[in-house]
């Protein structure tokens, strides 16, 4: 029988510059990470508002990689090596305990320029491989909710 949603969430987000002509980010990355939504509710939502309550006093600060390793505001107390060593630690402690699925695509943009003529944008492959592979994982647990809702995910349907 076929559920109304699927059980799992997934959350993406890109590192690197997806464009062809940047040798500042010769790679390019875009990782899927898979939560069953039971799980995300009850352990890893909770687990990420304590870190954020213990480290920030607050839970709305966003964990963007690059703020938090220039140590900019609001992460400038990571300039204090003991305070930083506790962050990172908690840190790393919260994702391993965290029960997700992950996906990467990964772009070796030169390499990819080198052998096509013309070849397609980083970040559309990335996005297509992605999607390809959680469509089978999602087979694979037989999950038969929607594959997605076009008016949840607008991005997706103007890429196509």
């Amino acid at each position: 029988m076929s559920e109304r949603f699927s059980k799992y969430i997934v959350y993406v987000d890109e590192s690197g510059d997806h464009g062809l002509a940047s040798p500042e980010y010769p790679v390019f990355v875009l990782p899927f990470c898979i939560f069953d939504k039971d799980a995300y509710a009850a352990q890893v939502t909770p687990a990420m508002q304590r870190f954020k309550f213990k480290h920030f006093g607050h839970d709305t600060v966003v964990l963007h990689e690059r703020e938090v390793r220039k140590a900019m505001r609001p992460f400038d107390f990571l300039l204090d090596a003991a305070r930083r060593e506790a962050f990172h630690t908690d840190l790393t402690e919260l994702i391993r305990e965290a029960p997700f699925k992950l996906v990467a695509a990964v772009i070796d943009k030169p390499r990819l320029y080198e052998r096509y003529a013309e070849p397609d944008n980083p970040y559309h492959l990335a996005l297509q491989f992605g999607l390809e592979r959680i469509e089978m994982f999602r087979k694979s647990e037989r999950d038969e909710g929607p594959r997605r809702h076009r008016d949840q995910v607008p991005a997706l349907a103007e890429r196509r």
